[in-house]
């Protein structure tokens, strides 16, 4: 069942209480199980958040497996998840955006929850999920996050968007089983702290089964720190095929960062660099990248690489060269051309440690 977006809407816009008429009909002229339920929709009346809880509790009734919810507000209203949700152990996949999330107290968890996604969910207060089987979460935005801990061992992707402090990894040290993993920061931290920096590596650490790793400029920030990275990083990643960072190259300290990334992961077989951030330290930069030993470990797997974002096109052919020069095993290199810039080189022309390598620049 699913009631989107430009559906509810069209009913909306004539009136509330008329989306609420012909949704309640539908629910009444539905017979048998509910698979899936997905609602989409805008609302301000008091009474629809009403009928919302009575739909949402007629579908948890009726064994519903996945449920998808995203109620927006006009006003500050924020629609709080009925306690019926919470108690639904059939749900397989649970995808909610813009709610508060309040547990009753008699809550044990999800048994069989396989994906949980969450977008601009609030969280007011100490929150323990337990979900045995959840193997794909998402974070997106979320408020209260620090009350969050979620148990969930079979865990095979994260993913996480949190723009408003930095967020805690402690309650993810035990997901051995994580595949796939993501974290994304907007906020600026000016001083991240030592517990912040060693309880990320400690973190990455932790994850032997790591094959896709993305991480943006403040994760690379606390990783630079010296006191983490004066001699390599203390942890190896040999499972990660896909390295994703965002970095500032404006600071030195995310170079050797990166460097020492790719050279902790020897089986890397694909690398997205992109800038966040300036690269107009250009002659520290090529420097940095032109000395011996920047980057010692072969890079036997490597066969993609990408480049987005770079503001000067000698930062980036020189970030080519080290590849171009040194990947036995490329197949491409892929440069976005910074805007109204020209190469500065023919990298075309360079030796090529794989005859195979191509160069493409767009």
């Amino acid at each position: 069942m699913v009631l989107d977006y430009e559906f509810c809407d069209e009913l909306i816009d004539e009136s509330e209480s008329k989306f609420r008429e012909v949704v309640d009909g539908i629910m009444l002229l539905h017979m048998g199980k509910i698979v899936k339920f997905d609602l989409d929709v805008r609302v301000e009346d008091l009474a629809s958040y009403t009928a919302i809880d009575r739909w949402v509790l007629y579908v948890t009734r009726n064994s519903v497996k996945k449920l998808h919810l995203r109620i927006s507000n006009i006003g500050d209203r924020t629609y709080t998840l009925p306690p019926c949700i919470f108690h639904c152990s059939t749900l397989t996949q649970l995808k909610l955006a813009r709610c508060s999330f309040k547990p009753p107290g008699s809550f044990r968890g999800f048994p069989n929850l396989v994906t949980l996604r969450l977008a601009s969910v609030t969280f007011s207060e100490h929150c323990v999920i337990k979900a045995p089987l959840l193997a794909n979460l998402t974070l997106n935005c979320c408020d209260g996050m620090q009350y969050l801990n979620i148990v969930s061992p079979v865990l095979k992707s994260l993913y996480v968007c949190y723009p408003h402090s930095y967020i805690a990894l402690n309650c993810f040290m035990n997901c051995k089983n994580l595949r796939d993993l993501g974290l994304v920061f907007s906020k600026v931290v000016d001083n991240p702290n030592h517990d912040h920096r060693s309880t990320l590596v400690k973190f990455l650490g932790s994850l032997p089964a790591l094959e896709v790793l993305l991480l943006d400029s403040l994760f690379i920030d606390l990783l630079s720190a010296d006191v983490v990275l004066s001699s390599g990083p203390p942890f190896m990643l040999n499972c990660l095929r896909k390295l994703s960072l965002s970095v500032d190259f404006g600071k030195l300290g995310h170079i050797s960062c990166v460097l020492q990334l790719i050279e902790c992961s020897p089986n890397l077989n694909e690398l997205e660099i992109t800038v966040n951030g300036t690269d107009d330290n250009i002659e520290a930069f090529v420097k940095c990248l032109k000395m011996a030993d920047c980057l010692q470990l072969p890079l036997n797997k490597l066969e993609y690489v990408s480049f987005y974002g770079f503001a000067s096109p000698i930062c980036v052919e020189a970030f080519a060269m080290l590849f171009i020069i040194q990947a036995r095993s490329l197949l491409r290199i892929f440069i976005e051309q910074p805007l109204g810039t020209k190469s500065s080189k023919d990298l075309s022309g360079l030796p090529r440690a794989s005859p195979k390598a191509e160069l493409v620049i767009s």
